[in-house]
């Protein structure tokens, strides 16, 4: 209850603030085509990985090799929620 209450009013705010933010513009059109190109381009290759690397090996290695290098970010986060548990006295 406390929590759907707490989340309601985040995402009042949030309506809120982007409410008052004018539209975004939209892209130019060669912008647009360049990234897609550009996105095309790296899907198209991610089959030629697979040649060297066994896919099922990138879908374990990548998340790890991620979170090893925010290990740093998520400890902080998770010691900031920690303490603000009182009972858990942690320091």
């Amino acid at each position: 209850m406390i929590l759907e209450n707490f989340l309601n009013i985040l995402l009042s705010s949030i309506e809120v603030i982007l409410s008052i933010l004018p539209d975004i513009p939209s892209l130019s059109d060669e912008l647009l085509s360049s990234a897609y190109s550009f996105i095309d381009l790296i899907f198209d290759n991610v089959g030629l990985l697979g040649l060297f690397i066994p896919i099922s090996t990138i879908k374990v290695v990548v998340p790890l090799v991620l979170v090893i290098v925010n290990f740093d970010k998520i400890y902080k986060l998770t010691m900031w929620v920690l303490n603000k548990i009182p009972k858990l006295d942690i320091d």
